[in-house]
């Protein structure tokens, strides 16, 4: 009586639609999420951990190295400029000139033009003063003129005190940026005299707002201090009443304010002598979410230790028909249908997955008969493409030598043209050949005559050379490749070009190919050209018929076949083909 009701309950469960089966592991599995996440988030919003403060005090760190690297940046620019070799000889030449003097008013207009150069507006530098031996001011930049002249004075002794190291002064409350720089020693002579100094006047504050979007929350307010003043206040968010300004340590508090509680982090950094403050509202804290997170895999964990058995074997039921069908599926990739059709082995169930199997079985039987009924149609479409394809090279290269001929009977050279004759047959009777493929040797050995034919014509503006290596009379390739690529080399190498263009035909055998050069020494092409012709964009001339046909027979035959061009304008053009080896005896020739 139990076996049969589980048997009962089992066949009821299997004709069960897919959909509903999924329905119940989801029902089953969402209402223990849900029991669990409601308690652990219950819990997790009552913890506090003292987690939160290194987090953001790592975030207010960052935020400072990330303030430092865009003064560092400024520093590097102002070494820069301080070792320029162009800024060394200007200001060399400037301190031994008398002032005031035309010369020296020449070498100040040249100083400034450098610093327009060096200046960049997008940068935190908003502007560059040199100041030199007679205390006259050379400035570019925005904000020369909010300097004032406590804070100018206060800088230029700093430097001094220097001896040609990085200063920085400020900001204060009555210049409000940071002003640095160095004096800038003669390098040229290594003297090391005093040449002047060079000042750079940074926008601190817009680095600091700049850098404002790495802290996490938007709403976090921040504000940088140093000894003399406030350098950087938020002005989106309103100041806290106690809030720590000038500190030389680092520390996080809690002070609350308009009846809200608000998280304070501070970092004093010595690089700068500045003091960063941050804060942002309790109730943006988010440090909480890793312990809610481990909690809630911890509930995970528990549920999914309690259910897997029996997930395990609801998952055989669900699954198996899938599988079956999966596998009959991979079957058909190999080709083998009357497999894929015994995999199938669910086509009387009454669910989904019975319907789909039935129908997948009928679908192989149908594509299993046009497969066969189309095969022998898709071979004679390629065969006829292919022949049509080599139908254009004949008429082309049949008008042109024809053309040669009559010019030279009108001319009296009747043996030239009686030898002609003679090669343009050969040619002929190759080209007109209805096997697809010949031997190696014999596409060179037709190349050759074409040669001698273009020579009669060119006589002494083009050479030729061709070079072979290899056993060259085993192996095949598909007709009638190699003479386009050299009529190609006369028409846009040879034709247009003033002096005597030399065209090598290079045919070699590798361990593993077959490798097939035409090379020209023409007038080559330029980088447009080229991007035109490697996607045959590029219209051949006349009635030729471009490489896009020997590319398309080249794939035709073999798909991992290379046919790459190459070229740079005024000195020539490489064409270049790659086939594996083919034995003669594979193809008809």
């Amino acid at each position: 009586m139990k076996d049969k009701l589980k048997d009962k309950m089992k066949k009821k469960f299997t004709d069960l639609s897919i959909s509903h089966k999924m329905l119940m592991v989801y029902i089953t599995f969402a209402s223990a999420f849900l029991l669990i996440a409601l308690g652990l988030t219950q819990i997790s919003f009552r913890i506090y951990s003292k987690e939160l403060y290194d987090k953001s005090l790592q975030e207010l760190d960052y935020f400072s190295q990330n303030v430092n690297r865009g003064l560092k940046d400024a520093e590097r620019n102002n070494y820069s400029i301080s070792m320029d070799a162009l800024v060394q000889r200007t200001l060399s030449d400037l301190s031994v000139l008398e002032y005031p003097s035309l010369d020296y008013n020449q070498k100040i207009r040249d100083l400034r033009r450098i610093l327009l150069n060096e200046y960049d507006p997008e940068s935190c530098v908003k502007s560059i003063i040199f100041v030199d031996l007679y205390g006259n001011t050379v400035e570019v930049g925005t904000a020369a003129w909010d300097v004032s002249g406590e804070s100018f004075t206060a800088i230029k002794k700093q430097m001094e005190q220097g001896k040609g190291a990085y200063t920085t002064y400020g900001p204060t409350e009555e210049c409000p940026y940071l002003l640095s720089g160095r004096v800038v020693r003669n390098r040229l002579d290594m003297s090391l005299s005093d040449m002047g100094k060079l000042i750079f006047v940074c926008d601190v504050g817009n680095v600091i707002s700049e850098n404002k979007e790495s802290l996490s929350s938007n709403k976090a307010a921040i504000y940088v201090y140093n000894k003399n003043c406030a350098i950087y206040e938020d002005e989106n968010i309103k100041k806290l009443d106690d809030l720590p300004k000038y500190v030389e340590h680092s520390g996080y508090k809690i002070l609350k304010q308009s009846g809200r509680k608000y998280f304070v982090s501070y970092l004093y950094s010595a690089k700068t002598d500045w003091t960063y403050v941050s804060f942002f509202p309790y109730s943006d804290i988010y440090g909480q979410v890793q312990t809610v997170r481990t909690l809630l895999i911890l509930g995970f964990l528990a549920v999914f230790t309690a259910l897997v058995f029996f997930m395990k074997k609801l998952s055989v039921v669900i699954v198996s028909p899938l599988e079956h069908l999966t596998d009959s599926m991979q079957i058909v990739e190999n080709g083998d249908f009357q497999g894929a059709r015994e995999m199938l082995t669910n086509t009387d169930r009454q669910d989904e997955i019975g319907t789909l199997s039935r129908e997948f079985r009928t679908m192989l039987e149908t594509v299993d008969t046009l497969i066969h009924e189309n095969y022998e149609k898709q071979l004679l479409l390629k065969d006829t493409k292919y022949k049509m394809l080599r139908a254009q090279i004949n008429p082309h290269f049949l008008y042109n030598t024809l053309n040669v001929i009559h010019w030279m009977i009108r001319a009296k050279r009747n043996e030239e043209a009686g030898r002609m004759i003679v090669e343009l047959g050969d040619i002929l009777h190759y080209s007109f050949s209805q096997t697809p493929y010949a031997i190696i040797s014999d596409e060179i050995k037709m190349v050759k005559s074409y040669i001698k034919i273009q020579q009669s014509r060119y006589q002494d503006r083009i050479k030729f050379e061709i070079f072979t290596e290899g056993a060259l009379d085993k192996y095949i390739m598909p007709r009638m490749i190699l003479q386009p690529l050299v009529e190609n080399a006369i028409s846009y190498g040879a034709e247009v070009s003033l002096d005597i263009c030399t065209i090598t035909v290079s045919v070699r055998e590798n361990a593993d190919a077959i490798v097939m050069e035409v090379i020209d020494d023409g007038v080559g092409m330029s980088e447009e050209e080229l991007e035109a012709v490697r996607s045959y964009t590029f219209k051949p001339k006349g009635h030729g018929i471009g490489l896009k046909n020997i590319s398309e027979r080249l794939k035709m035959d073999d798909e991992n076949s290379i046919f790459y061009i190459d070229s740079v304008s005024g000195k020539g053009t490489n064409v270049t083909i790659k086939l594996h080896k083919r034995a003669k005896g594979d193809q008809d020739v």
